[in-house]
């Protein structure tokens, strides 16, 4: 091939090569096919499922207020004696509590008889009353291990205790000591990541067999084996 032909075929092969990359900065610009991610946005999350302060603020201190006085619990149960176990007396204090709390249907299955400043345990010591978990730890012994070990309740701060202060929170600031069950709470927003895809709540009145394979979409013929079985 002589010089002047090996000129044209250079010549016409970066011809070919700029009006390539023309035709890809035209498509970039254009941008006719726009990326669509296929990963949903992120649901809103409220601030009070992530709120770190306790359900419940209860006072560590065995004190009643009363208007704008406060007492302790001593004060007026030294004056008088605790209802029998099984009275059908009416209680003329304390009406705001409603106990429904298993079989302990009597005041002092946890209040101390003769020192009403502190709870009793199963000998008739005094447990503090900053110090509920003991009292609970009488009829909840696999729970109250947990909660030592982390696994229940919650835990505010750092798991590294050298990097920072740990603080446990006691029982009775999530649990009502009266009613411990939980009343219906309304749930945090669900997960909604790229493999599970949108999450229908509809349809939960039908109950889906995970062994039965789905017909064919489109198809109207009911899966192998429905047919048969007569569905």
């Amino acid at each position: 091939m002589s010089q002047e032909a090996q000129a044209r075929a250079v010549g016409r092969t970066g011809l070919s090569v700029c009006i390539s990359l023309l035709i890809f900065a035209l498509i970039l610009a254009l941008n006719p096919l726009p990326f669509l991610s296929p990963v949903a946005e992120p649901a809103a999350v409220p601030a009070w499922a992530t709120d770190p302060t306790p359900v419940r603020h209860p006072k560590l201190a065995p004190e009643y207020q009363a208007g704008v006085f406060t007492f302790r619990c001593s004060d007026c149960h030294k004056l008088f004696p605790p209802p029998a176990q099984n009275t059908t007396r009416t209680v003329a204090q304390h009406q705001e509590i409603l106990l429904k709390h298993g079989i302990n249907t009597w005041c002092l299955s946890c209040h101390h008889p003769d020192n009403r400043d502190a709870f009793v345990d199963d000998r008739g010591d005094e447990i503090p009353w900053n110090q509920p978990q003991l009292l609970c730890s009488k009829c909840h012994g696999p729970v109250y291990r947990d909660w030592q070990h982390g696994s229940h309740g919650r835990t505010n701060g750092y798991w590294d205790k050298t990097q920072g202060e740990q603080t446990r929170r006691k029982c009775i600031e999530c649990h009502d000591p009266h009613q411990p069950p939980f009343p219906p709470m309304r749930p945090a927003p669900g997960p909604n990541t790229l493999r599970m895809g949108p999450q229908d709540v509809a349809g939960h009145g039908t109950t889906k067999n995970p062994l039965k394979t789905a017909g064919r979409a489109g198809s109207k013929s009911p899966p192998p084996g429905d047919a048969e079985r007569g569905h």
